[in-house]
C-alpha cells in the first residue's frame, strides 16, 4: 500500500462553506482521491494532515501554530514511509493581517519544499515526491471569512 500525505489548510481539510462544520471523508477532496484511486486498484491510503488557518511559512498573530513549516520535517517521519505528498497552502498567507504578495507565498512554498527534500528518513525510506496544488483563488470572500480576506 502507498501512502499519500495532504498537507493543507480549510480547504482541504473540508469546511463546509457559510458554516463551522466539516464534510464527511468520501465528499472532502482527499477522501474522494483515495476511493478512487482504490477503484483503479491503486491500493493507496490518504493521510490528511490539513489543520484550518495553516499557513505556508507565516505565523498567525491570533491563533498559534498555523505556521505549515513549524513540525513539517517530523510529519513527514512520522507520516513515512510517503509515496507522494501533496501541499496545498497559501490561501491564508493572503489573510488582510498580512501584507503578503504572491512572490512571498511563493517564497513559503519553496521553503517547504526544501524542508520535505531535507528531511533525514530511516535507511531504505524514499523521498517521497512532491506535487504543489494552487489554491482556489478567492473572488469574493463570504460567510465568517470575508472580513479576514477584506482587501487581503
Amino acid at each position: 500500500m502507498k501512502h499519500i500525505l495532504v498537507y493543507s489548510d480549510s480547504i482541504s481539510w473540508g469546511i463546509i462553506p457559510m458554516s463551522r462544520n466539516r464534510f464527511a471523508f468520501d465528499q472532502r477532496w482527499p477522501g474522494i482521491l483515495e476511493i478512487n484511486l482504490n477503484k483503479l486498484g491503486k491500493n493507496v491510503r490518504v493521510i490528511e494532515d490539513c489543520l484550518n488557518g495553516r499557513r505556508t511559512i507565516y505565523d498567525d498573530p491570533i491563533r498559534p501554530g498555523r505556521n505549515g513549516l513549524l513540525g513539517l520535517s517530523q510529519k513527514i517521519e512520522i507520516y513515512s514511509p510517503l509515496a507522494l505528498v501533496i501541499l496545498m497552502l497559501g490561501t491564508n498567507d493572503f489573510q488582510a493581517n498580512h501584507d503578503h504578495t504572491a512572490q512571498d507565498a511563493v517564497k513559503g512554498m519553496r521553503l517547504l519544499i526544501h524542508t520535505i527534500r531535507e528531511t533525514v528518513l530511516e535507511p531504505g525510506m524514499k523521498m517521497p515526491r512532491i506535487l504543489v496544488i494552487a489554491p482556489p483563488p478567492i473572488l469574493e470572500p463570504k460567510g465568517d471569512i470575508a472580513i479576514k480576506f477584506k482587501d487581503g
